[in-house]
C-alpha cells in the first residue's frame, strides 16, 4: 500500500543535505523505504504504489517541528498580541484561560493543529489548560504531538494582582501529579524558573526520568523572570537549573529572550536545546540572542507560541529578526533557518533518527509544496531553499503527510470536517470571550506595577 512521488525537487536534510533536483520518494505504511532519483525509483516503485503523486514543480521537505506553542491558546487570538508579555502572560492570557471548559479546549486545539498540518508542520511540542483534552484533538487531528502541562509552586494569582512571588509546596506537589497523569511518553513541563522553585525542578525532573521523557520549561521569556530567580535563588536560570538537575540533553527551553552568556555556557555544556518563537517575540518588542546561542553550542528550533501557526511565516520572522540584531544581511543563510525548522527540532526531541530529514527508514513526516507560484519564480537549483525561506507561504503547502497518513491533500485539511472544527472554534471563542470579560476589568482595576 505504497505513497509514491516522482518528479519533485527533494530537499532531504541529510547530513550532506542532499538536494534532489529530479527527485522521487516512495513510503510504505508510516516509513520512507527509498529517496531518490525519479528514472530509478519508478522503476522499483510506480507499479505497485497505491497512489502516485506527480511533484512536478514542487518541494518536497521533512514536515517541520514546532519545538514551542500552546493550542489551547488559540483562542486568545486577536487579543493578547498588542501587549507587554507581562500584561499578555499574566492579564489577558490567564483569565481568557480560566473562563474555557475542557470542551472548548478541544475545540480550540483541534483548529490549531489543523492550522499547524496546512502549513507543514507534523510535529508539535504543545502545552496549556486542559491538555487532556487538547490530547484527544491531537489523536483526532493526525498530528504528532508532545503533549505536557506547566506545574508552578508560585501563587500566579498574587503574581498578577499584586507583583508579589510567593511559593507554595502543596501547590506544585499538586500541579506535578496533574502533569505526570497526563504523560504517555510525551514530555514533564515546568512553568518557568520565576514561578518553579529548584525543590520543584527536582522533584519534575525525578518524575521525567522515571517516566522515560523530556523537560521543557518557559526560559527568560521576560525580563523579571530572571531578576526574580537571582533574587530568589541566588543564582540565574541556567545556574538555578543545573544545581537542581533539571538540565541534560532532552531539556527544552521556550523563548530564551533575556538570557545571558553564563545561561547559555551552562546550557550548553548540558547539551540543551533552546525553541526560538521569534514572531511573537517581536511583536512583544523582543529579539532573542539566537545567534550568541547557536555559536555557543546550543541547538536551537522554532516554536510559533501562541495564536498563530504559520510556520512559513515563523521561519521568515527568525531570519529577519536575528540579521536585524546581529545588523549582518547575510547571517543566518536559508540553509540555517531550515535546519532549525527542521533537523534541529527533531534533535530538540531526541527524534533525530526517527524525523527531521527525507532518508530511509525515517517516519514518512512529508510536507510538498507547490513551487508553481510568482513567488518562486525562477526556480533553480541554487534557490531552492532561499525561495522558500525569503518568500514561502503556507498557502502553498499542498500535502502534508504524518506518519504515511496523507492528512492534507490538495491544499485541503482531509481527516476531519474544516468547516465544522472552524464553526465550532469559532461559538466555543465567543462564549468564552463573554464569560472573561468581566474577569479582564477585575483584574486590571485591581493590578499594580510589575516586581
Amino acid at each position: 500500500m505504497g505513497l509514491f512521488f516522482k518528479n519533485g525537487i527533494v530537499v532531504t536534510m541529510s547530513p550532506d543535505r542532499e538536494i534532489i533536483w529530479d527527485g522521487a520518494v516512495y513510503v510504505e505504511g508510516d516509513r520512507i523505504v527509498e529517496v531518490g532519483d525519479t528514472k530509478q525509483l519508478s522503476q522499483k516503485y510506480e507499479t505497485e504504489a497505491e497512489r502516485v503523486v506527480d511533484a512536478s514543480r514542487r518541494v518536497l521537505l521533512p514536515g517541520f517541528c514546532n519545538i514551542h506553542c500552546h493550542s489551547t491558546l488559540l483562542i486568545c487570538r486577536g487579543r493578547a498580541e498588542d501587549a507587554s508579555n507581562w500584561d499578555a502572560i499574566w492579564g489577558i492570557m490567564g483569565s481568557i484561560a480560566e473562563a474555557m471548559t475542557p470542551e472548548d479546549a478541544y475545540m480550540t486545539s483541534l483548529l490549531a493543529h489543523v492550522e499547524m498540518l496546512k502549513s507543514g508542520i507534523t510535529s508539535v511540542v504543545d502545552s496549556g489548560i486542559h491538555m487532556m483534552r487538547a490530547g484527544d484533538a491531537a489523536v483526532d487531528s493526525g498530528i504528532r504531538a508532545w503533549l505536557h502541562e506547566n506545574p508552578r509552586d508560585a501563587d500566579g494569582a498574587k503574581i498578577r494582582d499584586y507583583g508579589v512571588y510567593e511559593y507554595d509546596a502543596a501547590a506544585g506537589e499538586k500541579g506535578l501529579k496533574s502533569a505526570v497523569e497526563l504523560v504517555y511518553k510525551c514530555l514533564l513541563g515546568a512553568h518557568a524558573t520565576d514561578v518553579c522553585s529548584p525543590d520543584l525542578l527536582r522533584k519534575i525532573r525525578h518524575e521525567a526520568d522515571r517516566l522515560d521523557v523530556g523537560v521543557t520549561i518557559h526560559l527568560c521569556q521576560n525580563d523579571i523572570e530572571p531578576k526574580q530567580c537571582k533574587k530568589a535563588w541566588g543564582d540565574w536560570p541556567g545556574v538555578m537549573m543545573e544545581k537542581a538537575g533539571f538540565l541534560g540533553r532532552d531539556f527544552i527551553g521556550g523563548h530564551g529572550i533575556f538570557v545571558n552568556e553564563e545561561d547559555i555556557e551552562v546550557m550548553a555544556r548540558n547539551n540543551c536545546s533552546v525553541s526560538h518563537n521569534p514572531l511573537i517575540n517581536a511583536k512583544r518588542a523582543h529579539i532573542a540572542p539566537v545567534s550568541d546561542m547557536m555559536a555557543g553550542g546550543l541547538n536551537v528550533g522554532l516554536g510559533s507560541d501562541n495564536m498563530f501557526y504559520d510556520f512559513l511565516e515563523v521561519i521568515k520572522t527568525a531570519q529577519v529578526v536575528w540579521r536585524l540584531r546581529v545588523k549582518d544581511p547575510t547571517e543566518p543563510p536559508p540553509q540555517t533557518l531550515l535546519e532549525m525548522a527542521t533537523i534541529n527540532g527533531a534533535k530538540a526531541l531526541r527524534m533525530e533518527q526517527k524525523i527531521g530529514s527525507l532518508e530511509a527508514g525515517k517516519l514518512a513526516d512529508i510536507v510538498m509544496m507547490n513551487y508553481n507560484r510568482p513567488r518562486y519564480t525562477p526556480l533553480v537549483e541554487e534557490n531552492v531553499v532561499s525561495n522558500l525561506v525569503h518568500f514561502g507561504s503556507a498557502s502553498d503547502v499542498e500535502m502534508t503527510v504524518v506518519g504515511g497518513k496523507v492528512l492534507v491533500d490538495d491544499f485541503k485539511y482531509v481527516a476531519g470536517d474544516e468547516q465544522v472544527i472552524i464553526d465550532n472554534a469559532q461559538q466555543c471563542g465567543q462564549e468564552v470571550w463573554i464569560k472573561a470579560k468581566e474577569a479582564w476589568a477585575k483584574q486590571m482595576s485591581r493590578r499594580v506595577s510589575k516586581p
